[in-house]
């Protein structure tokens, strides 16, 4: 498949000039040189100035497009900027929402449990509320931590394939959380609808440092086009973006779903 190169800021500027400036060179000293040698009639000198004028109003109606083409391009920008922003702060909010409610249950609810099973569920929950803090602990240890925990809930089998070594330190605490929180929505999404047996969580590390793909699939019934457009699936491509990751949700009907997140350069 071809792979138009992206449209850029400097090409924008560029492009009017680059186009321009040969064409209008070549005309003037080729006028110039047939004016001075004598060998050009008036009539003929008169056409190329004319062809010289439909350019110059040809190239100007180009630099308007341009133009406008750049500002649109930095309006979108801006736009996708803040948006982003906005994002973040939703979700800084919704964070500290959760570690709220888990401090709650954690201190008002849990002393006065007496049934042992019921106060080891809502330990559980208050663990998923409030992840890890990723500044003391590793992202690879709460990703197994979610898959058993996810056995645990659902009864499905779940293999973890971490490979030996696995380097997660470029990633910051932010998005170590954004990494944990997308794997988290996919292990929900396999409990709620997959109708799976067995699901597979698998982490790498790129040929290249600062590279790191996580994925969770599962042999479920898969997705429909409904369910590649849900809440849930919007939010994980949020956080992929915060990331600067590339994220594929891979599903045939009867064959199954895979969540891939991709950061970096991947080969």
């Amino acid at each position: 498949m071809f792979n138009a190169a992206p449209v850029t800021e400097s090409k924008i500027k560029n492009t009017g000039l680059g186009l321009f400036i040969p064409l209008l060179h070549t005309i003037i000293v080729f006028v110039s040189s047939n004016r001075y040698n004598g060998t050009m009639y008036p009539d003929e000198f008169e056409s190329y100035f004319s062809l010289l004028w439909l350019l110059v109003l040809f190239v100007g109606i180009l630099m308007v497009f341009l133009c406008y083409l750049y500002l649109a391009m930095r309006t979108a920008r801006r736009k996708e900027s803040e948006n982003m922003e906005s994002f973040s702060l939703v979700l800084e909010g919704q964070e500290a929402e959760r570690q709220r409610i888990a401090a709650d249950l954690h201190d008002t609810v849990l002393p006065y449990l007496k049934d042992t099973a019921v106060a080891a569920r809502v330990r559980e929950i208050c663990g998923l509320l409030m992840p890890p803090d990723f500044t003391r602990f590793n992202l690879i240890d709460a990703l197994v931590s979610l898959g058993d925990f996810f056995v645990r809930q659902t009864g499905i089998a779940c293999v973890a394939e971490i490979q030996d070594g696995l380097d997660c330190s470029f990633l910051n605490a932010e998005q170590q959380l954004h990494v944990y929180r997308i794997v988290q929505e996919a292990f929900n999404n396999i409990g709620k609808h997959s109708r799976a047996a067995r699901a597979v969580l698998v982490a790498r590390n790129g040929s290249s440092r600062g590279s790191l793909t996580v994925s969770v699939s599962d042999d479920g019934i898969g997705l429909d086009n409904a369910g590649k457009t849900g809440f849930g699936m919007r939010i994980m491509r949020q956080r992929a973006a915060l990331l600067g990751a590339h994220i594929d949700f891979i599903s045939e009907a009867g064959n199954g779903c895979m969540v891939c997140v991709k950061i970096g350069d991947m080969p």
